[in-house]
Formats: C-alpha cells, structure tokens, sequence
C-alpha cells in the first residue's frame, strides 16, 4: 500500500514537471512569434518584367518612336511581329544619343523562347537540366536551316557546358533538349542560354535555375530554426528537469530507507538490552542458574554489540 501511495506521487511528481515545460515552452514561442529577431539582412536584386502593345501597322515608310513608360535599367528587350515579303522593318534603342540595332527584317532573324522546365528549375550537381525550346520567325517567311547553341552560364558569363546543332525552321520550331551539370559546379543560381546564328546571332532567349550541393545540409527558414532550437532546448530541459526530480525522489526515499534501518535497530537495542535485564531478575530469582544465565548473556551482549556497531556505522 505504502509503495503504491509513493509511484502515485512520484507519477505526480512528472506530470508536474512535464506541464511546467510545456508552459514556458509556450511561453517562449508566444515571445518569439511576437517579438521577432533579425538575425541578419538579406538584399535581393528584383527583376520586372514589363510588356506594352505598339500595335503599329503601318504599310507605308516612316519613323516610329517608342517611349518607355516604365525607365530604369534594362537588361533585355524583345519585340514581336511579322514583316510581309515586299517591306522591311528595323527597330533601334537608343541610350545617352546612341542608336542600337535590335531588329532588322532583312537578316534572318527569329524569337526565341527559352522555358528550364518546372521539375528542372532546382537541381543538384551533377544532374541534366532539361530546357524546353520554341523559335519563331519573326518575319514569317524564309526557311532554312539555323545554327543553335545551347549552354549553361554563370552570371559572370562564364560558360559552364554547351552543345550546338543545325536545325531546319520555316515559320515554328518546338524542341526539347537536355545539358549535364558538372559534378565540381558551385551551389547558385545559373541561367540557361540559347542562341541561334546564321553568320551572326538572330535570336536569343534565357532562363534561370539553381544548382543545389549534394553535401549541403538542408536549409530551413528562420522561423523554422527558432521553432526546432525551442523545442531541442525544451526537449532537453524535460529531460534534465525529470532526471532531478527522480534523482531526489530517488535520495529522499534512500533517507526514509535510512531512518526506517536506524528505528529498526534501535528498537532491538532496546529490546536486547531489556532482555538483558529481564536475565538478571532471573538469575537473582534463583529462576535459571549462574551458567545459563552467563551463556544467554554472552549471546545478548554479542548481538548488541552488533547491533550497536551496525548503527554507528549508518
């Protein structure tokens, strides 16, 4: 009875131990959801993408302008449209009174789609990036035959891996082709490039991806990483705090056990050494003899010298 009474409180013990962890962990995370740390500043260059239809049909010569109605720094310009077979067109950008040619209907010239398919865009090293492909001549009549190059670049233009072909196009082409990353490939963000040629560059279009490390340990978010540091510093906590508890529980029954020893043997002290005199009353009764009476009390004062000796050393 005695020892189910103590595992019940010892039970009670744990819960309450386990309650108070589980409170200051809410604590805690109540805190940090509502007081968030920076822990560090991130700066992203954003690309936009902005489109504006010209619609300009024209059937007679002349000069057309263009104002951008979103300025800023551009890094790629595409325009679409189609030239009849008796007309030619051309379209520059100028910048600072430089003129650039970007369109000439009277070369070859074709628009090129370039789209890192969706199962692609993030990929470890050593892996085949897969581009999906679409050209159109832009002035719609003039088949042939059209040099392309496909490769994989860094931002510094540095050429990764690349792979050329002829291919035949009359007004559409739709591809898929395929380049392997190098296995000793930096983790980053790369850009798919394909070019088409025909003495000199007609068209071109890119794409991004990322290369992951096989090595590279998996990243969470920061808030993520502050949820699992709580919950390691609370799981570890319920387990120190439980250890103690059971620790003391485990040295406050040792004591009980103790003092329960030393009571025990008190009392048979105390019964030896009444024993012994209840002997001598019967020895000077004339109720046992002098020999009886000197063996039982060789026997009594050995047990409480034991005894004796047994306690002082508790």
């Amino acid at each position: 009875m005695e020892h189910k009474k103590r595992g019940a409180k010892r039970q009670k013990y744990y819960i309450a131990a386990v309650m108070a962890v589980l409170i200051i962990f809410a604590t805690l995370l109540i805190l940090t959801i509502k007081n968030p740390s920076i822990t560090g500043n991130v700066i992203l260059g954003k690309e936009t993408v902005y489109s504006d239809n010209l619609n300009i049909q024209k059937n007679e010569s002349g000069t057309y302008e263009w104002n951008v109605k979103n300025p800023g720094s551009i890094r790629s310009i595409k325009a679409t449209g189609s030239v009849t077979s008796n007309g030619t067109a051309k379209v520059y950008i100028e910048k600072n009174g430089t003129r650039y040619l970007l369109f000439d209907s009277s070369k070859q010239l074709f628009d090129v789609n370039v789209h890192v398919l969706p199962e692609y865009k993030k990929i470890f090293q050593g892996d085949e990036v897969l581009m999906q492909i679409a050209m159109f001549n832009l002035r719609g009549f003039g088949s042939g035959n059209i040099s392309v190059k496909y490769s994989i670049k860094d931002y510094n233009e540095n050429l990764i891996a690349s792979e050329e072909e002829t291919i035949f196009v009359e007004t559409r082409a739709n591809f898929v082709r395929k380049l392997i990353i190098p296995q000793e490939i930096k983790p980053g963000t790369y850009i798919a490039s394909v070019e088409a040629f025909a003495n000199v560059v007609v068209g071109s279009g890119t794409d991004t991806f990322e290369v992951n490390s096989k090595t590279e340990p998996r990243k969470y978010a920061p808030e993520l990483k502050t949820l699992l540091t709580l919950l390691s510093f609370a799981a570890a906590f319920t387990v120190l705090l439980i250890w103690t508890i059971h620790s003391l529980l485990k040295l406050k029954m040792k004591k009980k056990i103790v003092k329960l020893k030393e009571k025990t043997a008190i009392g048979i002290i105390d019964k030896l050494e009444t024993e012994l005199k209840s002997l001598e009353k019967a020895r000077d009764s004339g109720f046992i003899s002098n020999e009886s009476y000197a063996k039982e009390k060789k026997r009594i004062e050995e047990k409480l010298a034991s005894e004796k000796n047994s306690l002082a050393t508790k």
